[in-house]
């Protein structure tokens, strides 16, 4: 086994307050550690992020440089961080370097010793545009030029590379398509008959569906009286710039305002315990790149309703191994899960066989293998290159 030593850009490891890159980024690395590999992971933190400037995670090396708030706090940010990363890379340290596609932070940077290597999550631009809301000119700027400046791109969906292509007119589509590895668990595999807690999981934003879900509920108590919405996620903001979780309690009274449960932001122990023990999880989202939150529920054995936006029937097949809705319509949200709270057959079939999909298609020791034969190729191509 040749030994890669992998260098990863994320401003938002574990186990502060994070979304799917960070949870991947965590995922993936401890992985290569495991594997035998080398890994550092460097980003920008706000000073009140809750982790220390440096910390080992599972041999994961990790450093948090802190951004100042200033209002060009995050140009400042921008060049130490590129220093810290070309230095390694001058210095041996390293042999590749991966940027998220997010806020594009190679951008600008000049050649280095080693490839740079872009994955998509999920861009800024790329979100603007699929909710059609207008691209700010600056990030759509940064994004680009991050992507251009890359040796080697790859993404977490072939929709989103698609999508992205197309979006920043790029030259040529990606070098692999590499979907996120799910960490699978054992036990649990069948939904729990006796509850009915649905969960959701996600920043409150609008996003991400809570808005049709909530007003999708009503209709749910109606059919299914003791049902219980139990609400994972740290608060988000409305348009207006109130509190999220105000707002969505604000729509109803009675006992749809009483079954809503929001437990705000938990670790993934706490996250991982609530979906072995609901009834099933949903997620009506209308834009994601690759939606690590279902496969993580499936991975659980909790039956999952998920969004045919964008990846979704890409991911999951529907009504094999979990259902599709409609996020613009809270009637057929509403539907889909009482459908699954009251069909325990349906309920046993789309646990069993989420969890097979996750195992045979999205499992960290396959997906580990095919990132290392991806890194393999990219530090082969570009030393080739650089050499020709």
């Amino acid at each position: 086994m040749n030994l890669l030593r992998v260098c990863f850009l994320c401003n938002e490891y574990p186990p502060g307050p994070h979304g799917g890159i960070g949870t991947m980024t965590q995922v993936l690395a401890r992985a290569l550690v495991q594997a035998g590999h080398e890994v550092r992971v460097a980003g920008m933190y706000p000073a009140s992020y809750p982790a220390p400037d440096y910390e080992e995670d599972g041999g994961v090396r990790v450093r948090r440089l802190r951004r100042s708030a200033h209002r060009l706090g995050w140009v400042t940010a921008r060049r130490q961080l590129f220093r810290m990363v070309a230095r390694w890379s001058r210095d041996g340290e390293i042999d590749l370097v991966e940027v998220p596609d997010w806020e594009g932070w190679a951008a600008g940077w000049p050649k280095l010793p080693v490839p740079i290597v872009v994955r998509l999550h999920g861009s800024m631009s790329y979100f603007a545009a699929e909710l059609g809301r207008p691209v700010r000119r600056t990030a759509f700027r940064l994004e680009r030029a991050s992507l251009r400046r890359a040796d080697f791109w790859c993404s977490v969906s072939r929709y989103t590379a698609d999508k992205t292509q197309q979006l920043f007119d790029l030259r040529t589509g990606p070098d692999a398509v590499l979907y996120n590895p799910v960490e699978f668990y054992n036990g649990g595999s069948v939904a729990a008959e006796s509850r009915k807690h649905v969960v959701f999981t996600g920043t409150l934003t609008a996003k991400k569906g809570i808005v049709p879900l909530v007003k999708a509920w009503p209709r749910v108590i109606e059919a299914c009286d003791e049902a219980e919405l139990h609400v994972f996620g740290k608060d988000g903001r409305t348009d207006d710039g109130g509190s999220m979780q105000s707002f969505l309690l604000s729509q109803h009274n009675g006992r749809a305002r009483e079954s809503m449960r929001f437990h705000g932001h938990v670790d993934r122990a706490k996250l991982f315990e609530a979906l072995r023990g609901a009834r099933l999880a949903v997620f009506p989202s209308y834009a994601e790149a690759f939606a690590l939150a279902p496969l993580e529920a499936m991975a659980c054995g909790c039956p999952t309703i998920y969004s045919r936006r964008g990846s979704g029937p890409e991911l999951i097949e529907d009504e094999r191994d979990g259902l599709l809705i409609d996020p613009d319509q809270p009637c057929e949200i509403a539907e889909a899960i009482i459908r699954v709270l009251t069909d325990d057959h349906l309920a046993r079939r789309l646990s069993e066989a989420g969890r097979e999909r996750v195992r045979k298609n999205f499992s960290t020791q396959n997906l580990l293998e095919q990132n290392e034969v991806f890194y393999r190729r990219c530090i082969g191509d570009f030393r080739r290159k650089s050499a020709g």
